[in-house]
């Protein structure tokens, strides 16, 4: 019985400090990953995201940017992280994309743990300003008089700027080269510069050079009409019917995240979208809030992975 005991007192003195730093958490700062380098709609969101956590975590969140491969090198560092709450990915629906057209991916967004929907964005079709196509029609005729001439940017192979492209030239019948970047930063670089036509940017993304007149949106990617481009129509108002495509935004942790840490991140999460500054702050830069439970993010992902996969298979992509 004294042996007993004294291994069972053994036992909960080990596991007593894991146990206190769960109660504490966070107790250090955490590390907030963007899978996309700096400049891009990612790395824009991930920025405010870390300092509205901050705030409702009361310790610093900090951006990490590990850029590459269509967003998948950051996640799949993040999926062999320790399960501790302190490494955290900025997800998005290009890793339900990966999951069907990377073929040696190393992870499954599937089997990371969900912690709560940050919002969606709209995209915009946007084209360099020496391209004469004022709407969706002229560049369809564009495309179609000269189907090898031009080219499309997007912040790397088996990205939604990909996968809804390659829908648009599926679903319009016309042929443009696809121009991999490594992030969204680099493509609009090229694509301000001419040295490619045409983009289907996140808005977040695109709409800061809109607005300076650096490139031209002629459509968004939506079912509506975005609120703050509102002159803008969408492709299925310019002769595309049902063409409905949307970008989506998720934080997930390394499988075997505890569910305390869990529940602490996603109190922050709506806590933040609560706040009808930092609310303001998120649809300022092109994203509409989110918030809600870890379950509706899960079942969202689980639906995109299928999605996504049946385009990928109509259009032929694998990366």
């Amino acid at each position: 019985m004294k042996r007993r005991d004294a291994v069972l007192t053994l036992a909960a003195t080990a596991l007593a400090p894991f146990s206190h730093a769960q109660a504490k958490y966070p107790a250090q700062l955490v590390k907030l990953v963007a899978p996309f380098p700096p400049g891009g709609t990612v790395d824009i969101l991930s920025r405010a995201l870390a300092d509205a956590l901050g705030r409702e975590l009361g310790q610093a969140v900090i951006v990490d940017n590990r850029g590459g491969a269509g967003g998948t090198i950051g996640a799949d560092f993040v999926s062999k992280a320790s399960p501790d709450g302190y490494t955290v990915l900025f997800g998005a629906v290009h890793h339900a994309i990966a999951q069907s057209v990377y073929p040696k991916l190393g992870y499954d967004i599937r089997k990371m743990v969900p912690i709560g929907l940050l919002g969606r964005v709209n995209h915009a079709v946007i084209v360099t300003n020496s391209l004469p196509a004022k709407n969706v029609q002229e560049l369809v005729n564009l495309l179609k008089a000269s189907p090898e001439k031009y080219s499309y940017a997007t912040p790397g192979p088996g990205t939604m700027q990909h996968l809804m492209t390659e829908l648009f030239k599926s679903v319009t019948g016309t042929s443009m080269t696809h121009i991999p970047y490594r992030g969204s930063g680099p493509a609009m670089v090229d694509l301000i510069a001419g040295n490619t036509q045409v983009m289907f940017e996140t808005m977040p993304s695109a709409l800061q050079h809109i607005r300076a007149g650096s490139v031209r949106a002629i459509a968004v990617t939506g079912s509506q009409r975005a609120g703050y481009l509102p002159t803008v129509p969408t492709i299925a108002e310019s002769g595309t019917p049902n063409y409905d495509a949307t970008s989506w935004y998720g934080l997930f942790a390394p499988a075997g995240t505890p569910a305390p840490v869990v529940d602490r991140l996603n109190q922050a999460i709506n806590a933040a979208f609560g706040n009808k500054k930092f609310r303001e702050q998120w649809i300022g830069l092109g994203a509409d809030p989110g918030g809600g439970a870890p379950e509706q993010l899960a079942k969202l992902t689980a639906s995109e992975v299928d999605r996504w996969a049946a385009v990928a298979k109509k259009a032929n992509i694998a990366v």
